[in-house]
C-alpha cells in the first residue's frame, strides 16, 4: 500500500498504521530473501568479507543492542548456510 504525501501528513487510523506496518514487513522479507540469495553468488573470499563486516557490524557500539544481534545472527545464518557439509565418516 503505497500512501501518498497528502494521507502521510494527516492522521491515519488504527487500521491503516497496521495495514502500512504489515506491507513494510512483506517487504523487508523479500528484501531479507534476496540478500540470501546474493550471498550464493559471492565466491569463497568475498563470502568471507561479507560476513567478517557483518560481524564487526554486531559489534559497533554506536548500534542498539537488538540491531547488534540481528547482524551476528546474519553472520551466523550465512556462515552456516555457505559452510560445506561435514563430511560423514566413509563406511568402508
Amino acid at each position: 500500500m503505497a500512501l501518498d504525501k497528502e494521507k502521510s501528513e494527516e492522521a491515519m487510523t488504527f487500521g491503516e498504521l497496521l495495514t502500512v506496518i504489515a506491507d513494510q514487513k512483506r517487504r523487508l522479507n523479500v528484501l531479507e530473501v534476496a540478500f540470501s540469495y546474493l550471498a550464493f553468488g559471492l565466491d569463497d573470499k568475498a563470502n568471507q568479507l561479507l560476513i567478517h563486516s557483518l560481524k564487526l557490524e554486531a559489534q559497533n557500539q554506536n548500534r542498539d543492542a537488538e540491531t547488534q544481534q540481528h547482524f551476528a545472527q546474519l553472520a551466523g545464518e550465512l556462515e552456516k548456510h555457505l559452510q560445506p557439509p561435514a563430511a560423514s565418516p566413509a563406511a568402508e
